[in-house]
Order: C-alpha cells, then sequence, then structure tokens
C-alpha cells in the first residue's frame, strides 16, 4: 500500500514562484506586470513596488519596445507555451539602464480575471561570456580553426585557418567543409564525416595518411588535423584544429636531401680517393724495396713523411664517412649501463701516467641506443686527453638526471678552449688548438651530429678565467616516439 503524501497547499504558490532560481513573471491581457519573484528583482535591480502595474516593457531595452505590443497581442491571441523570439538574441534592460542577454519562455495561465502571460527569464550572461572567451581563444589560436555542424557545413573559422586557406570568413561561413579538400577526396570524405558525427571522438584524423587542404588559389598544402566533439545549444559540432605542415615538409625534405648528397659525396669519396692512395702507398713500398738498404738517410726520411701523410689521408676518408654515417639514427634501443659503458673507453684508451679521472655517476641507467652514447662520449674523452697541456691533468666524468634527459659532462682541467674558436669546434676539420695536426678535427663534428641525431644536444662551456673546459650532452632517458619507431 503506497503511502500517503501530503498535498502541497496551493495558497504556497507565491513561496514556490520566489523559491525557484530563474526569474518569474506574470502579465495580463494589456502587458501589465501582475507578479515578480524575487530572483527577477535581483536579476532587473527594482523592487516588486516599482514593477507591478507597470507596462511589461519596462523591462525591454528602448529599441524593441515599439513593436512589442503587436507580438504580445499576437501571443494572447492564440497562447501557448513556447519560447520566444526563437532564432534571435533577447535582451533585458536593468533599471539602471544596462542590458543583459536573456531567454525566454511563455506559458498561457487561466485565472478569474481572464488570460495571462507567465515568463520565465534566464540570465544568460555567464553562457555568452564562456562563449565570447571560447571565440576569442580560437581566434589568436595559432593554428587554423574551424567549426563544422551537423550537416558539414563551417559555421565559425579563425583568421589563422582563413590566411592558410585564402579564404575570407564571409566566404566561408555556410559552405560545406568539403570546399576546402582537392576534388579527388570529397566524395569519399562525406562518409567519413557522416561516420564522424554519428560517433564522434577526440582523435586525429588521416593516422598514416599524407592529408592535403585546397587552397582558394588552387594549390594544396600538406595538413595535420585534430578533432573534437563539442555540445552546444545548437547540438553537437565538429571543431577542428589544422595545421599546415609545408615548412615542415620542405625542411624534412631539404635535410634528407642534403643527408643523401652527403652520403653520396662520402661513399664517393671514400672509393674514388681511398683506391689511388692505397696505390700510391704500394708504389712507396716498391720504391723501398728497390732501394734496399743502401737508401740515404734523407731519401728515407722522406719516404718516411709520404708514408704518413698518405696514412693520415686515408684516416680522413674514414673520418668523412664516420660523419655522413653519423646522421642517422640507431633503432635499436637498450637499457645501458653508464658506469659500465665508461669502463669499457677507459679500458680502450686508458689515461697517461700521471692523470687522473673521477667518475660521479648518479644517474646509473638510460634507455637508448649504446653505441651512439659510447661513441660520443669516447670522442670527448680522448680529446680531454689529447688536448691537456699538464702531465699530471684530471678528467671528471658526471651523470645526473635532468627531466627527461640524462646530463653527461666531460670536465677537464686543460688549456680550455679560446672564446674565439668555441663558434667552430663542433665544425668539419676544425681542432681544438692552433697547432694540432695529428687529428681530423672530426671528431666533435661527429659527436655532435650523432647527439642531435638521437633527439639530444651537447655544448661546451670554458671560461677565460676558469681553467679547463666542459662538454654537456644532454641525451634522452627514455626512447622517444618523434625519435624511435
Amino acid at each position: 500500500m503506497a503511502a500517503k503524501v501530503d498535498v502541497f497547499p496551493e495558497s504556497h504558490g507565491a513561496e514556490i514562484a520566489n523559491a525557484v532560481p530563474v526569474g518569474l513573471a506574470i502579465a495580463n491581457e494589456s502587458g501589465a506586470l501582475v507578479f515578480v519573484n524575487t530572483e527577477l528583482e535581483r536579476m532587473t535591480g527594482y523592487d516588486r513596488g516599482e514593477l507591478l502595474g507597470q507596462s511589461v516593457d519596462v523591462l525591454l531595452p528602448e529599441r524593441f519596445r515599439s513593436g512589442h505590443s503587436l507580438l504580445r497581442e499576437g501571443y494572447m491571441s492564440a497562447p501557448t507555451p513556447r519560447l520566444m523570439g526563437i532564432g534571435r538574441e533577447l535582451f533585458a534592460r536593468r533599471r539602471d539602464g544596462s542590458e543583459f542577454p536573456v531567454e525566454i519562455g511563455l506559458s498561457p495561465l487561466n485565472t478569474s480575471g481572464g488570460c495571462m502571460a507567465v515568463a520565465s527569464v534566464i540570465d544568460v550572461s555567464p553562457r555568452r561570456r564562456m562563449e565570447d572567451t571560447f571565440r576569442a581563444i580560437v581566434e589568436v589560436a595559432p593554428n587554423g580553426m574551424l567549426m563544422t555542424d551537423a550537416k558539414g557545413e563551417i559555421t565559425m573559422a579563425n583568421q589563422s585557418l582563413c590566411s592558410m586557406f585564402g579564404y575570407t570568413k564571409e566566404e566561408l561561413i555556410g559552405q560545406p567543409i568539403e570546399m576546402l579538400l582537392p576534388s579527388r577526396h570529397r566524395t569519399e570524405h562525406v562518409p567519413l564525416r557522416d561516420g564522424f558525427t554519428a560517433s564522434p571522438s577526440k582523435r586525429l584524423m588521416g593516422v598514416g595518411r599524407d592529408l592535403t587542404g585546397l587552397r582558394k588559389d588552387g594549390r594544396e598544402l600538406p595538413v595535420e588535423i585534430g578533432l573534437s566533439s563539442i555540445l552546444t545549444e545548437n547540438g553537437r559540432v565538429a571543431l577542428a584544429s589544422v595545421v599546415d605542415l609545408t615548412v615542415r615538409k620542405r625542411a624534412e625534405l631539404q635535410l634528407r636531401e642534403a643527408n643523401a648528397q652527403l652520403e653520396e659525396f662520402t661513399y664517393v669519396s671514400s672509393h674514388d680517393l681511398r683506391a689511388p692512395i692505397r696505390g700510391i702507398v704500394t708504389l712507396l713500398e716498391w720504391i723501398r724495396e728497390d732501394l734496399g738498404p743502401e737508401a740515404s738517410e734523407t731519401l728515407t726520411n722522406n719516404m718516411d713523411r709520404m708514408a704518413t701523410r698518405l696514412e693520415r689521408m686515408d684516416q680522413l676518408i674514414g673520418d668523412l664517412l664516420t660523419y655522413a654515417r653519423s646522421g642517422r639514427r640507431t633503432a635499436v634501443m637498450e637499457r645501458i649501463d653508464l658506469t659500465a659503458l665508461v669502463n669499457e673507453i677507459v679500458e680502450l684508451e686508458p689515461l697517461p701516467a700521471g692523470m687522473s679521472l673521477h667518475l660521479d655517476l648518479q644517474s646509473q641507467f638510460i634507455e637508448g641506443a649504446r653505441t651512439p652514447l659510447q661513441t660520443v662520449l669516447r670522442n670527448l674523452y680522448s680529446n680531454a686527453i689529447k688536448h691537456h697541456d699538464k702531465p699530471d691533468g684530471e678528467i671528471s666524468i658526471t651523470a645526473q638526471e635532468a627531466g627527461g634527459y640524462c646530463l653527461i659532462s666531460v670536465i677537464d682541467n686543460g688549456p680550455g678552449v679560446p672564446e674565439s674558436a668555441q663558434a667552430r669546434v663542433f665544425r668539419l676539420f676544425q681542432t681544438l688548438t692552433a697547432t694540432e695536426r695529428k687529428g681530423s678535427g672530426l671528431g666533435l663534428a661527429v659527436a655532435k651530429r650523432l647527439t642531435e641525431s638521437h633527439g639530444g644536444r651537447i655544448e661546451l662551456i670554458s671560461l677565460p678565467q676558469k681553467a679547463g673546459c666542459t662538454f654537456e650532452v644532454w641525451w634522452p632517458k627514455f626512447a622517444r616516439s618523434d625519435l624511435n619507431d
């Protein structure tokens, strides 16, 4: 048996009306206000006594009052529950003369005094402020932004998108989104668009495919598009963020071409130069044999000098090949023990007598490509030894975490690098000292190229007032999606 529920007394109707969080006003057939609730008083700034008996037009901006009487009479002749001013922006007027946007719902009320109109009034100023803020954010966004309705028609476009495609906003609004696509893609895009409307989600468009847009001048441009779905008062709409990839694609193409040309040049040099050099070395050995022990000391010394220079030329060609290959990323990723890696480097090139090595590896393990990192550190460690000017020198290798990177520093107390030479130490064929002739000047260039191709960076710190120099290497601690497959 259902529990007995007390019926709320009808006499409490005014209390109920004053408790609701929307403005309520009741006007008679002549448009005079016979009731306003507390929320409407707060909303408009009027006291109830100032409104009762007044025409409802007192709550309208003056520019709307002249035509409102006809609309009011039309409603009272056939009153039905409905929204007021569908498709138009409605405004109300406060006591101080200021205006605010509103939504108004109308319902008829039959009373003993005749038919009256009940108006529910909602102040939509907060909503409009949010919408204006949203539009302002979209307008200043550096990416192209556009919004389409369920039919695929453009309802909003920011200035970045207009500049990207060469249209004005007036030319885009109301047009189908397919106008921004090459004609060969338009037919297939319609079912894709309808599928997104039926099952919206936040995602990138055309993953795994090259997307292109069509400018007003007929040129196509590579783009990247992100899609989102937003629920508005007019239904669900699609918001697209469009990025022009023209500059990025052009830079990638130029880089690929430069790397390809470098590799081609290096391989040709390796084949076409090494073969003659090795032929000369062979001829030099035959001459030694032909001359035998009777060769003069001067001639023997000159032949030794020739052999040394040929050996250095062969080493230079090998270093060039190493540099060309250093621009490639190594796909093999593994867990690297930094202590073990540094110890292997030291075993391959022991410290000279009198020199000491200090290790402070706070960051022990990283995920990365072992061989490239080892090559970089070996070059830096070797340089620290080779260019030291004291028999009792010190070298320190430290490692510490630095966000998503491992900061590895190779520090020495040698002569340092003159400020005038610091800008060019990472260039090809540059040596750290003016008197250095043993190396090819490629070690640091290879270290920089390997570090940057694997997502890191390398810097030299050498201060005039302090002995020695520091090479700092920021190497990614983890495999990165933009660098590793």
